[in-house]
């Protein structure tokens, strides 16, 4: 395989790590960051289903889909992120 193949998956690589950090920012710039994936994510898809098939194509995609339309889950052990009742 020649270098520009395996950049290619450096790159979706470095893509889905920030696709699945995306849930840790404010809410208030969630929405431009993850259009700024998108835009970035589709020609990086179609320069991965160039260089190594449909099938690993087809599988960045699911990985993208799965990367960016999971909800954020919370830690177990961050006070932060546990919700308090309101009192009766």
């Amino acid at each position: 395989m020649s270098p520009a193949a395996w950049l290619g998956l450096a790159c979706l690589g470095l893509w889905l790590v920030l696709a699945c950090a995306v849930h840790r920012l404010p809410v208030r710039g969630r929405a431009l960051f993850i259009c700024a994936l998108v835009l970035a994510g589709v020609p990086l898809l179609g320069w991965l289903t160039l260089r190594w098939g449909p099938g690993p194509g087809v599988l960045g995609l699911a990985l993208g889909l799965l990367a960016l339309g999971r909800p954020p889950t919370r830690r177990r052990n961050d006070p932060e992120s546990v919700r308090h009742e309101a009192g009766p």
